[in-house]
């Protein structure tokens, strides 16, 4: 007899977020993630060039647990411009012993863009210069706009300064920061921004360098997160020279999907000097951080996080 699915929809989860709980999960999946306790193999990705857009599969089950998920992610670039959002998908939750599925979360990319968001501040934090000036965004999309509200919550409040292709979206999310109480300015260019900041975060789907090599200041610690398939590209790869401390949060999968790969096929960084995340979050790696370094964390996403969140809303759902 088929055991009944049970669906949640993103209207149920919205009311139950709580970026504490989700910074201490996202944080020690990337622990056990750099510990080789889960089973994650790389993401399967189907590419939708004439429509912008692409979907990710990514699963995941950890040593011994009694669950493990498989999600898709889809992200369609165009979509604002139809009035719809550019991310969307499920995350659903299945039965290790029986290989059932028990819970579906439609969730329309919610689990994963907390997720991000989350494992964006923790690498912020991992490797922030002594002393921040202010922090810099670089994208006004979804990622953006939550890292404004999650990188506080690991780094305390300091002045955002945020760029993007469109000056009355960067405008309007400076807003919304300031109508919180925060301190928030858009700025004319990039170059601005990383005048101004030195901890930069790069949220864009982006296909080409953001910025140059020459424009990054020392000091800046940059995390950049929009990279994360063939053909995305946000930094320089001869910025990777320049680079004290490079961490993953997956080596094979930043190689194969982000930033690192296309510094190490360019010869500017060899492929076996970077760090995990999840060892420096958990004090096994120790690197020295002094403030004229340039650091860089390259985030591609990985299915521990999104088994880590979809396991903390079924137990605040019972499900």
């Amino acid at each position: 007899m088929r055991s009944s699915i049970e669906v949640i929809d993103a209207a149920a989860l919205h009311p139950l977020l709580d970026r504490r709980a989700v910074l201490e999960v996202v944080r020690a999946a990337l622990i056990a993630h750099a510990r080789g306790q889960v089973q994650s193999p790389l993401p399967g990705q189907l590419l939708f060039p004439q429509a912008h857009g692409d979907c990710h599969i990514k699963f995941c089950a950890a040593t011994g647990a009694a669950r493990f998920i498989v999600k898709v992610a889809t992200g369609f670039y165009e979509n604002p411009r139809r009035g719809l959002p550019v991310n969307n998908g499920l995350v659903a939750i299945f039965d290790a012993a029986t290989g059932a599925p028990s819970v579906i979360f439609a969730e329309e990319g919610w689990l994963t863009a907390w997720r991000t968001a989350a494992a964006t501040a923790l690498a912020a934090q991992a490797l922030a210069p002594p002393a921040i000036s202010a922090i810099g965004l670089i994208g006004t999309g979804l990622q953006a706009s939550l890292a404004t509200e999650w990188l506080p919550e690991t780094l305390g409040a300091h002045e955002l300064i945020v760029h993007g292709r469109n000056p009355d979206k960067a405008e309007q999310l400076a807003a919304r920061v300031r109508s919180r109480g925060g301190q928030a300015r858009r700025a004319r260019d990039v170059a601005e921004v990383l005048a101004a900041a030195n901890v930069v975060v790069t949220a864009t789907c982006s296909e080409r360098p953001l910025f140059s090599v020459q424009q990054v200041s020392r000091g800046t610690h940059l995390v950049a997160l929009g990279a994360d398939g063939p053909g995305k590209q946000e930094l320089p790869h001869g910025l990777f020279a320049q680079a004290s401390v490079v961490a993953t949060d997956d080596h094979e999968q930043c190689l194969r999907f982000g930033e690192l790969g296309t510094a190490v096929r360019e010869g500017a960084y060899p492929e076996d000097r970077a760090v995990l995340l999840g060892h420096l979050l958990s004090g096994e790696v120790r690197v020295g951080r002094g403030d004229q370094d340039i650091t860089i964390a390259d985030l591609t996403g990985i299915a521990a996080e999104d088994l880590a969140i979809a396991e903390l809303f079924a137990r605040r759902l019972q499900c």
